[in-house]
């Protein structure tokens, strides 16, 4: 009777895990929570095959559906997580060891002793390798967080139980036999450590969900959608952050950009063109700043970059190929022949100048390049006290 009331215990953890992450998938879009609702419905059907065993006629079908069912979810919820860190990763081989050991129960072990090295570590140690082959994907390819660590740890132990359900079968000469599997001690063992496990184990991936879930809203909340670049105030810490980070002496060009005429573009062209051309912008100002560089939306159609180990003759040479990229550039729903232009203020900076105060600079550069004409750039004065040198003053291109 105890054992039976932990089957009815796991199916309704296993169901409800499958309905929370069904739930998740369909409100975060996290691909981990589809293969998760997937493996807890498999856990679910494995209690169900256990709890029908003594209405089951063939021990061999019984003993299949238990095996196969739990098999797969246990490589499902690998697979998910292997899927989860690398995106593109392999896991046919996963699948291929699951078949191959649900083939050798169904042929091989069904009609061994029960209590027995081979029948019980036969039967268990694919558990076993499948968990441990999930806890090792989480350590070689996790950023290892907390909750990625507490993952890898649960897995583990899951491995480490299904191997101690084995030596105990081997020891007290029980055993998963499923016609007497429910009155069982062993059984009640089984289910107890197996309950409690799936708990945690369904807990640990709930928590790797949401942590993944308010990432990828604080990547939304820092970054603009239009453009891709940085939102004003998280340009302002990632700038703050990088020149806190560069060695002492070393420069960076801080550089405004503002796109020329863009009130006319809106009212010529439409709304819509006007993004397209934020756009396409954003994107050549991503491209040519590199891995290195930050980019911001600092305004309407105002940016700004900073670009570490850059002094003023390598700033002039991005600008000029923002220039030169953007010429070249076809901006969807503008005329083949209308040329979108661009002005440029640019600060070289260091360490010890707050960004704030460098943007100001960079902004006033700005300024007197749109008043001599717009389509060029203007470089600021430098700061006296930042031992930088003076090249570049008031040059303007």
């Amino acid at each position: 009777m105890g054992a039976t009331f932990l089957l009815v215990i796991n199916f309704a953890i296993g169901l409800a895990f499958a309905i929370t992450f069904l739930a998740l998938a369909w409100r975060s879009g996290v691909a981990l929570s589809r293969w998760c609702a997937a493996g807890f419905l498999s856990a679910s059907a494995t209690v169900t095959a256990e709890a029908l065993s003594p209405v089951i006629p063939s021990v061999r079908v019984t003993s299949t559906l238990s095996f196969s069912m739990l098999m797969l979810a246990l490589t499902l919820i690998s697979a998910g997580l292997m899927r989860h860190y690398r995106p593109g990763a392999h896991i046919g081989w996963l699948f291929a060891i699951a078949l191959a050991a649900s083939l050798f129960n169904t042929v091989v072990l069904v009609d061994q002793p029960r209590g027995y090295p081979l029948n019980a570590f036969g039967y268990q140690a694919p558990f076993a390798l499948m968990t441990a082959i999930g806890a090792g994907a989480i350590l070689m390819l996790s950023p290892r967080r907390p909750v990625d660590l507490v993952l890898a740890t649960v897995l583990a132990l899951s491995a480490v139980q299904f191997l101690a359900k084995a030596a105990i079968a081997v020891a007290t000469k029980t055993g998963p036999g499923v016609k007497i599997y429910l009155s069982s001690d062993y059984a009640f063992y089984s289910q107890t450590a197996g309950g409690i496990l799936s708990l945690l184990l369904g807990i640990a991936l709930i928590g790797l969900v949401a942590v993944e879930v308010m990432a990828a809203a604080s990547r939304r909340m820092r970054h603009d959608d239009l453009s891709g670049t940085l939102t004003r105030g998280a340009f302002l810490e990632a700038a703050s952050e990088r020149l806190a980070r560069a060695p002492g002496g070393m420069p960076m060009a801080l550089i405004m950009c503002d796109l020329d005429h863009f009130k006319q573009i809106n009212d010529g062209f439409g709304h819509a063109a006007g993004d397209a051309v934020i756009s396409a912008f954003a994107g050549n100002l991503i491209a040519l700043a590199g891995e290195e560089g930050v980019c911001g939306r600092i305004g309407g159609e105002e940016f700004c970059v900073l670009l570490p180990d850059c002094g003023a003759a390598a700033a002039h040479i991005y600008v000029d190929a923002i220039r030169g990229l953007n010429a070249m550039t076809a901006v969807p729903l503008l005329p083949d022949q209308h040329r979108v232009t661009a002005s440029f203020g640019i600060a070289i900076t260091g360490r010890d100048e707050p960004v704030e105060a460098a943007m100001r600079r960079a902004d006033l550069a700005l300024y007197a390049a749109k008043s001599a004409g717009r389509d060029r750039w203007q470089m600021a004065p430098q700061v006296a006290e930042m031992p930088l040198g003076t090249a570049g003053l008031g040059l303007a291109g």
